[in-house]
């Protein structure tokens, strides 16, 4: 699980940037008269950089297996914070264009992401 998170983190970390580039290559010109879509687009892209750092912290300062209860909630959180990325990934381009107020892909990501970090607490020696 270490490892896969933290290749995750790094991944997540590379599509931030990708979205940033993203952003600054189509934006200017694009979305001029909308600026409730750029803050939509700028929220998720934010979201990502979230999930991704704390993937990588995950991988770099993981426990290991431990027994019980908590070494299974901690795994488990960890299912959760990697399936958060390609979540938010998607949302980041299928969401905005619209630009309505409904969220639902940003939405269960950031519950994801919530979620699997807290799972994480209870491990903790």
């Amino acid at each position: 699980m270490r490892i896969a998170l933290l290749l995750a983190g790094i991944a997540g970390f590379a599509a931030f940037l990708g979205t940033g580039l993203y952003m600054a290559r189509y934006f200017p010109g694009a979305y001029a008269s909308g600026e409730e879509i750029r803050y939509l687009y700028r929220a998720n892209h934010v979201y990502l950089l979230l999930a991704s750092l704390l993937s990588l912290v995950l991988g770099c300062y993981w426990p290991g297996a431990r027994s019980g209860w908590r070494g299974k909630l901690a795994l488990a959180g960890g299912w959760l914070l990697l399936a958060a990325l390609p979540v938010l990934l998607a949302a980041f381009f299928v969401e905005p264009p619209r630009g309505t107020p409904e969220r639902g892909l940003t939405f269960l990501a950031v519950l994801l992401t919530l979620l699997g970090a807290a799972a994480q607490l209870p491990s903790r020696r």
